[in-house]
């Protein structure tokens, strides 16, 4: 009966080892691709940043933005840029914690 219990737990304890093992390498993968994807997100929101602000610089006296259709575009660039605003920061908050 001793003999039993020490195989089963040997057994139990090899499985325990692999599970985890292999559990490590995929945290490992997903951490690689959640940087890839943070890199991604942070490049395009420099990007979409640079459009807007050239977007400003073009037209000074705002007579563009204020206008009905090309107004959207400003609107689009300027919550595109809100809304990754939140993703960068809210990863940042995080990452320091």
């Amino acid at each position: 009966m001793f003999w039993a219990s020490l195989v089963t737990s040997i057994l139990l304890n090899v499985v325990l080892i692999y599970s985890s093992y292999i559990t490590l390498k995929k945290l490992e993968q997903f951490e690689d691709i959640t940087e890839e994807y943070e890199k991604r997100i942070l490049q395009f929101y420099e990007e979409v940043s640079e459009i807007l602000a050239i977007s400003r610089s073009l037209d000074k006296r705002e007579m563009f933005e204020k206008d009905d259709e090309v107004g959207q575009l400003f609107e689009q660039l300027i919550d595109t840029v809100g809304g990754l605003r939140k993703l960068i920061y809210v990863t940042e908050e995080t990452d320091k914690i």
